[in-house]
């Protein structure tokens, strides 16, 4: 199913405001749940509490998905709703811990695995977040109950979701700018730095591109020295690119990939465009590949923090 919310409408997606709200913020209560706080006070505390207890009352019988499929996956939707109120370390238990009972049954793993990926991996996904779905990878590859297919499989996904990850350095790359020369994708001295990876002939691509030209917060951030948008093509074709350049706002930084570097050279996980990275100045990812306005909302608490 593609809606966040299978029963209750206005009220999940309240939560998922919410959810994205937490997301963006740099003081989310995971990151001060750990401050000074021991191990164990954090595994004790409610919110983790909340988390690790949170599939007790569950039966992972294969015949409750027969009988009434929607309620487990609003179950895990909920569940995913709560991960951003603890540590990741909390959250890889909890998740490890889920899955280690829902693997008794085959049907039931299968059909929760399915679930993960849909809600923490798909690109069309408003709660897509990779550091989650990296913690679902983490179990797989190591589940020695699959096969070695299968956990070669796994692995693979991890190395991909692992490039580029929040709070790491952004790889590098030379493209071709509309003025002709060759820039770095590092250069530059703006506090921020929004990446953003296109196709020119993606009709999706150009709604994005449109709505992100015309948000004020973006238009402002730029006029104030606060931002650089860097737009990328990866499409192969420069007549393809040229032609698109009218659409691309003259203060941003718009250029081509002439070598291939990003796809062919596999320097950054691209599944679906736009794909939009959040950097700092020294290109230390922020947020990866997060959908629009979650990107948004994270550039207006900066803005505010920068007031």
């Amino acid at each position: 199913m593609n809606s966040i919310s299978l029963h209750r409408g206005g009220f999940y997606w309240a939560m998922v405001l919410l959810l994205i709200e937490i997301s963006c913020s740099n003081s989310r209560q995971g990151s001060m749940l750990q401050g000074d706080t021991t191990d164990n006070e954090i595994m004790n505390s409610l919110p983790a509490r909340r988390l690790l207890t949170y599939w007790n009352d569950f039966n992972f019988d294969g015949r409750v998905l027969v009988v009434n499929s929607d309620y487990a996956e609003q179950k895990l939707v909920d569940f995913i709703i709560l991960f951003p109120t603890v540590p990741d370390t909390v959250v890889r238990v909890a998740i490890h811990n889920m899955l280690k009972k829902a693997a008794a049954e085959p049907k039931t793993f299968t059909y929760f695995l399915d679930k993960y990926s849909h809600y923490l991996y798909s690109p069309n996904s408003p709660m897509r977040n990779e550091g989650y779905y990296e913690l679902v990878l983490i179990y797989l590859a190591g589940d020695e109950t699959l096969s070695d297919e299968q956990r070669s499989h796994y692995t693979t996904l991890l190395k991909h979701v692992r490039k580029n990850q929040v709070r790491t350095m952004a790889a590098d790359f030379e493209f071709l700018a509309k003025d002709g020369k060759y820039r770095r994708m590092h250069a530059g001295t703006k506090p921020y730095k929004m990446l953003v990876f296109y196709d020119p002939t993606c009709t999706h691509c150009a709604a994005v591109m449109l709505d992100l030209a015309q948000t004020p917060v973006v238009i402002n951030c730029i006029e104030n020295g606060f931002l650089d948008v860097v737009s990328v093509s990866l499409h192969p074709d420069r007549g393809s690119w040229m032609g698109y350049q009218k659409r691309i706002p003259d203060s941003w930084i718009n250029g081509w990939d002439e070598q291939g570097q990003v796809i062919n050279n596999g320097l950054y996980n691209i599944r679906a465009y736009p794909s939009i990275f959040l950097l700092d100045e020294k290109n230390r990812v922020l947020l990866k590949d997060a959908p629009l306005d979650v990107t948004l909302r994270y550039l207006v608490n900066l803005t505010n923090e920068g007031n």
